[in-house]
């Protein structure tokens, strides 16, 4: 249907307009029929005349449901064609029986009579059984041929009682009436069903289109979604990769120990940070359900630490004390699972834990791996043990779905999500949580998972270097780069390394570098005035040249990255920047510079 919001009257008459269309050739020939059978029994000027009228007659018929079915106003229309459908019934069936009754009392013949007779019958049958728009349309289809016969079977000579034959007479016209009027009831259930079908296909036509509707709205708000977290992501890792380079800079350098335990409380909460970003860009991914698992080593004990660190001085402010319990965990605690996801567990317990404890109260975090199960490894359970007003057991289940919380969660401004996101991690890695009646009042928080334990390299284990750099040949190293904070983070972090660096601020000028010196490898920022990376990348493999170049970008949707890829990056080193992925671009560059010095001398022993 063109139409999923026509009328009820707009369906019943594009019924009836397709009905008549459907009966148009039937009718005529009908006409044509009775016009040779008239021919036949009273000569050629009774069907000229019979026939010229009869035509006439379903000419207007057939006008008058074009008529209706162009009229934009479809209730008149309807009313409209039933009485008109109505009218041009009765003159037609009028006309055929009162043509027959003039033949019949110019005959002279008991054969014409009894012809003339069936020719009313015939016309009641067609009458009878085809369908009306109305019930009155009905009556006053069959009414001239029923008072014919009548007519007949009281004043007609048929050669027999006049009472036996007028009561036959009366009993056919009574089987045709009720034959016919089953026949009507059933049409018109029939026509019921149809348009209470069409009216349930238009319905559902209505919320197919308002789904699709919604749905490209949805899809545009995701998109937009999208291109907001997008954009917000670059603007604060630009900033952000300035705070963690230099602070992890200043972390490296000759400091005291409270200097350098302050630096590295900034390098900690920024890297906390930027962990924290990386969650927000997968709201997509949660919301559609296609989360996957970032899975790697990494230290748990030193990942509990990290945050009791972080969240101590908030603590404070809460006049809440934040303690750690690690006797359960091995020094260091290595296991093969998403860190990422579980420190997002603990941050989001230990917040609303401090949100709920009392001013002068203490909120603990007990964390214990034990077992090794085969084939599995350590089964992890934490703790975060409040001292607040506890969760009632009616609502234990209910505040780990999404925006669902307790009043008191409601009161404080809670947005009922945390608990849905550790809920959702957990059940990403196998595991679960619950929750449990402190025994001092308040409660407790219990995450459980299992995941393989594992030994930490130095990298995994927070000790990062750069391996294969040698002082007698410093590797050679080009950094497009337009933001100066980022190019004063490059110096800082490079600065203590074997490398000799060239900042350029485009990428145009990165091109008119490498024409005119030899690099070992580039360090290319994407988004920069003149000539992006992504462009500036394409000419440097258009003109042949192999050598290593990787993006530095905070430009960090899994699109993007594949795209670089697919340029011909050798990787992408994120911003803000992280160590260990800048000094694995580093050592990859200086095993390629080394790797032809290695091979020529295994040609000469050769």
């Amino acid at each position: 249907m063109d139409n999923p919001h026509r009328t009820a009257a707009a369906l019943k008459l594009d019924g009836y307009v397709r009905h008549y269309r459907g009966m148009a050739v039937v009718r005529f020939a009908m006409a044509f029929g009775l016009s040779v059978i008239v021919g036949i029994v009273a000569g050629a000027p009774y069907a000229i005349s019979f026939g010229l009228l009869h035509f006439t007659l379903y000419g207007v018929l057939f006008w008058a449901v074009e008529v209706a079915a162009r009229d934009p106003d479809q209730e008149l229309a309807l009313r409209r064609l039933t009485i008109r459908t109505g009218l041009i019934t009765f003159l037609i069936s009028l006309q055929a029986c009162a043509m027959a009754l003039e033949v019949r009392d110019g005959a002279t013949t008991m054969v014409v009579r009894l012809e003339t007779g069936l020719l009313i019958i015939g016309v009641l049958m067609f009458t009878a059984l085809q369908v009306h728009m109305s019930r009155l349309g009905y009556a006053a289809a069959i009414a001239p041929s029923i008072v014919s016969m009548i007519w007949i079977a009281l004043n007609g000579d048929t050669g027999m009682a006049s009472s036996h034959f007028a009561i036959a007479v009366c009993l056919f016209v009574a089987a045709v009436v009720a034959a016919s009027w089953r026949q009507q009831a059933t049409d018109r259930t029939l026509a019921n069903a149809r348009l209470a079908l069409e009216e349930k296909n238009a319905a559902l036509t209505a919320l197919v289109a308002e789904a699709e509707a919604a749905r490209a709205q949805a899809e545009a708000a995701s998109r937009a979604k999208s291109d907001f977290l997008a954009m917000t992501s670059h603007e604060i890792r630009t900033p952000l990769n300035a705070v963690l380079g230099l602070a992890e800079a200043l972390n490296r350098s000759r400091l005291s120990a409270r200097q350098k335990d302050m630096a590295r409380g900034v390098v900690d909460a920024g890297a906390l940070l930027k962990r924290l970003l990386d969650s927000m860009l997968d709201i997509g991914r949660i919301e559609a359900g296609k989360t996957t698992l970032n899975v790697a080593p990494f230290d748990l004990r030193q990942a509990v630490e990290t945050v009791v660190r972080v969240w101590t001085p908030r603590a404070s402010e809460h006049g809440v004390t934040l303690v750690a319990d690690l006797d359960g965990l091995p020094t260091p605690c290595g296991l093969v699972a998403d860190g990422g996801k579980v420190e997002q567990v603990l941050i989001n317990l230990v917040s609303n834990a401090l949100k709920f404890s009392p001013r002068g109260g203490q909120v603990l975090i007990r964390v214990s791996a034990y077992g090794e199960s085969a084939g599995v490894g350590l089964a992890v359970r934490i703790q975060v043990i409040d001292q607040g007003p506890g969760v009632t057991v009616e609502d234990r289940e209910r505040i780990f779905q999404v925006f669902e919380q307790t009043d008191a969660g409601r009161a404080l401004g809670g947005a009922g999500l945390g608990l849905a996101i550790c809920a959702g991690n957990l059940a990403l890695m196998g595991g679960g949580i619950e929750v449990l009646d402190a025994p001092d009042g308040g409660a407790i928080f219990q995450a459980s998972f299992e995941a393989p334990a594992c030994l930490l390299s130095g990298a995994e284990a927070g000790v990062v270097e750069a391996e294969g750099l040698d002082a007698e040949r410093p590797l050679r190293i080009l950094a497009a780069e337009d933001n100066a904070g980022n190019r004063h983070v490059l110096q800082a972090l490079l600065e203590p390394l074997a490398v000799s660096l060239t900042l350029v601020e485009d990428g145009a000028q990165a091109l008119e570098a490498l024409a005119g010196r030899s690099f070992d490898m580039v360090l290319m920022d994407a988004n920069m005035p003149v000539m992006d990376g992504l462009t500036a990348l394409r000419a440097i493999r258009a003109s042949g040249s192999a050598i290593p170049v990787w993006m530095l970008t905070a430009n960090v949707y899994e699109e993007d990255v594949n795209r670089y890829r697919a340029a011909g990056a050798d990787g992408v080193v994120r911003k803000p920047i992280a160590l260990d992925e800048l000094f694995a671009a580093l050592s990859d560059a200086a095993a390629r510079v080394d790797a032809p010095a290695g091979a020529e001398a295994e040609a000469e022993a050769a």
